[in-house]
């Protein structure tokens, strides 16, 4: 796989942070996922959407958790190993084919990252699925970008943000809307679609909020080559740097209680076609 672009020493903990698994349960029961169902966690990352789903199928169900990264998988046993649960590692642009076929394939926050290979990912993935099997796709629309009471500048920069990393480091911030397409794609039937907030953040910021914005904002803007222009000016002479001028404005933005955020989460799930071959990309 192309490297992550949310790699970084304290990734792991971002992800436990971030992750709420009665989310995760409650957007999985409404595709269809449940007591006794087989089902493979792609993307699982540090496996605690991997635990919830295994709490959802029960001890007569199972989930494997697949992911490219073998440092990941390390903490995912550590943490959430379960009797009902298999780890294993798989570079997820080459073809998968388990021993098992399974009841669904979770995909969650995983396509947004590989803008130019969600497709050959879904296809790798779908030989697994059996007959009538449900693929459950889970993403962010507008990814990051979303917010109000911010300045001009900010926006502008954080808008350049986003547009380096979607053209230089495969990255989509629109991947969500895209979901249904990349069912109807695969041939897919029965589709289903919801939208929710995945981020709702208003008044005094929650510290994990804090922690998990303020991270994805240092790992990402930076890297993405943004030249931050608009804290060039003698204003932010006091600054050692304009991306060390943009950090702190967007810092005092995000933890004023005046912020208003939101993100929205769009669920798209769809039925394997009952006979023929795999619809490939």
């Amino acid at each position: 796989m192309s490297s992550y672009l949310m790699e970084h020493k304290d990734e792991d903990l971002r992800l436990e942070i971030k992750t709420d698994m009665e989310a995760v349960k409650r957007q999985a029961r409404w595709a269809g996922i449940g007591p006794g169902m087989k089902v493979l966690d792609v993307g699982c990352g540090i496996g605690k959407t991997t635990a919830a789903l295994a709490e959802l199928v029960g001890t007569s169900g199972s989930v494997v958790g697949l992911d490219f990264s073998p440092e990941r998988l390390r903490s995912a046993r550590e943490r959430y190993g379960r009797a009902n649960i298999t780890f294993m590692a798989h570079d997820l642009k080459q073809s998968f084919l388990w021993s098992e076929e399974f009841d669904a394939i979770w995909i969650r926050f995983l396509l947004e990252y590989f803008r130019n290979d969600a497709l050959e990912i879904l296809g790798n993935v779908a030989p697994s699925l059996r007959s009538g099997g449900l693929l459950v796709l889970a993403d962010l629309d507008q990814n990051s970008l979303i917010h109000y009471g911010q300045s001009e500048r900010l926006q502008r920069t954080l808008e350049d943000i986003t547009f380096r990393l979607e053209r230089d480091f495969n990255f989509d911030p629109y991947v969500g809307r895209r979901l249904p397409g990349y069912l109807q794609d695969l041939g897919y039937q029965d589709i289903s679609v919801t939208l929710e907030a995945h981020h709702l953040i208003y008044g005094p910021v929650k510290q994990a909020d804090a922690y998990n914005w303020l991270r994805k904002l240092e790992q990402t803007a930076e890297k993405s080559g943004c030249r931050f222009e608009l804290y060039a000016g003698k204003e932010f002479a006091n600054y050692s740097s304009s991306y060390e001028a943009f950090r702190e404005d967007f810092k005092a933005f995000f933890t004023s209680p005046r912020r208003f955020t939101y993100t929205p989460l769009i669920l798209a799930a769809g039925r394997k076609p009952q006979s023929g071959p795999d619809v490939q990309p």
